[in-house]
């Protein structure tokens, strides 16, 4: 192994707070040497956001570490030469797709509304995607849900899904699971697929979707982990690794160096 990949919420932090050992981890990381940067499927925070909260938190990390999915979208639409989009996205991370918004959209934009999803925005949503064959819907992440203060809450993903079945055509997603987000964060470290870890709480977007790219997957027992994610799922997947917590991290990382 020589890099690693960390989930933010759920692994690193949560509810506001570093879960413990994570500062740690990350200054152990440093020490090492070992490059790393953190992947995650937030979208009602921008990069600057998450990186100003991580601070505050105790986590010490500059704000070219973080990978998200708006800054992978920002990429893809110059890439696609679209100019003009719709927005169903938190306030939070508007700026990041600055002067794009317009009437002609030929992309929609989905990213974590929360109590924002209501029907008359969903419905906006799809009657834009019906206005043309060629109005790509694009996801910032498929996460189904997340541990939020006063229990499990749903993320994006589900609210992609009906936009999907309703418009019937899918989505372009640039969060977990998508290979192309890891892709972004393997180009951004600089190294293969077989050489990295990634580190998650999500059995499904973190580790398998890292898994299925060539990355190899721990999954930690803190944020959205539920008893029994561990073992194989109905297609016989698990995670290569399980730690309790982010803090044995330089412990599994010592194995493996000696195996």
């Amino acid at each position: 192994m020589k890099a690693l990949l960390f989930d933010i919420d759920g692994v690193l932090f949560q509810q506001g707070r570093a879960i413990a050992g994570a500062a740690d981890t990350l200054r152990w990381a440093r020490q090492q040497q070992i490059p790393f940067r953190l992947l995650t499927n937030t979208t009602s925070k921008s990069r600057a956001r998450i990186c100003s909260d991580l601070n505050d938190g105790g986590i010490e990390v500059t704000e070219e570490l973080i990978i998200t999915p708006p800054v992978a979208a920002r990429q893809w639409l110059q890439q696609a030469q679209i100019e003009c989009v719709e927005l169903l996205v938190p306030d939070g991370i508007r700026r990041e797709f600055a002067g794009l918004e317009g009437a002609a959209a030929e992309a929609v934009i989905v990213g974590d509304m929360g109590a924002g999803f209501t029907f008359a925005a969903l419905n906006h949503a799809f009657r834009t995607l019906m206005a043309g064959s060629n109005i790509r819907l694009v996801a910032l992440g498929m996460t189904r849900y997340f541990q939020a203060a006063d229990g499990l809450q749903l993320d994006v993903g589900p609210f992609v899904k009906a936009l999907e079945y309703a418009s019937g055509r899918s989505a372009l997603v640039m969060g977990k699971p998508a290979a192309d987000f890891f892709q972004l964060a393997l180009d951004a470290l600089q190294t293969a697929a077989e050489h990295t870890l990634m580190l998650g709480d999500d059995r499904m977007g973190d580790v398998f979707g890292a898994q299925a790219c060539g990355i190899h997957g721990c999954l930690v027992r803190t944020g959205k982990y539920r008893a029994g994610d561990e073992t194989a799922d109905e297609q016989g997947r698990q995670a290569e690794y399980l730690l309790d917590s982010v803090a044995g991290l330089p412990a599994l990382w010592a194995q493996l160096k000696l195996s």
